[in-house]
């Protein structure tokens, strides 16, 4: 599936998020949204699953106005991973990831053998199956954060979106989620805090800086010292690592201490 947010414009309580902001996400493609907080990476997701109606622009699946479908058909086109859930705490793991099968059912339509397959398989994925009977409020934060990605991988959507996904993961749950998502091969579009996680996983990154975007292209061509320390006022130093992947480290800039 391809996705494509055209001019979108976000005005709330008064102050400008988005500024006309554009990207375009191919089929398959793995696009990374990074910036620092307040640029705007999370409204302009929230504009493309439908969480909010933006002031201008138009979001396009598959080249069809986002506007045109029913909410029931862009479920089954995007399965997403945001960055709070306050809901689904009475709620055990296994209901909360039979719910990526609801826009897949008829009203009032019960769960089938083949639904609770499609949800055990997803709770495999991300490691989870063993806590299928435990209450979803009594997990970690991070243990939520794989219920959830379980719960859009249930789905079967061809995209999936992530609001910054690997928050309140350890470092071997964050490869894990991501090296999951990787493997699902759907088109996919993701905020992401950690330069480095986006340098590893993405095929390609759009930097926002205030609302616009300011760079887009490959890891390589976007994360480079001058464009970070433009967006982020730090600097940075690019290495490879023995198996050629880039790896960044920061350090503060001698104005900034």
């Amino acid at each position: 599936m391809e996705i494509e947010a055209r001019e979108i414009r976000v005005r709330l309580d008064g102050t400008q998020i988005l500024n006309g902001t554009s990207i375009t996400v191919g089929e398959g493609r793995f696009v990374g949204l990074i910036g620092p907080n307040g640029s705007g990476k999370t409204t302009l997701l929230k504009c493309i699953y439908r969480a909010l109606k933006p002031s201008g622009g138009a979001v396009f699946l598959d080249g069809k106005a986002l506007s045109a479908y029913s909410v029931k058909e862009s479920a089954r086109k995007s399965g997403v991973v945001a960055q709070h859930s306050d809901g689904g705490f009475e709620f055990t793991v296994l209901e909360m990831v039979m719910l990526g099968r609801a826009p897949h059912k008829r009203a009032l339509e019960r769960d089938s053998a083949r639904d609770n397959e499609i949800a055990f398989g997803a709770l495999n994925a991300v490691g989870l199956a063993s806590l299928a009977a435990r209450e979803f409020g009594t997990l970690s934060g991070g243990e939520r954060q794989l219920v959830l990605l379980a719960r859009a991988l249930a789905q079967q959507t061809p995209c999936l979106i992530l609001d910054e996904p690997t928050n309140h993961l350890d470092i071997n749950r964050q490869l894990q989620l991501m090296g999951i998502v990787k493997a699902a091969e759907r088109t996919v579009v993701a905020a992401i805090h950690d330069l480095n996680i986006a340098a590893a996983y993405c095929d390609e990154l759009y930097a926002l800086s205030c609302g616009s975007v300011v760079a887009h292209g490959s890891p390589e061509e976007v994360l480079t010292p001058e464009i970070i320390r433009e967006i982020y006022g730090v600097g940075a130093e690019l290495l490879r690592t023995g198996d050629n992947r880039l790896q960044i480290s920061f350090y503060p800039l001698k104005e900034t201490l």
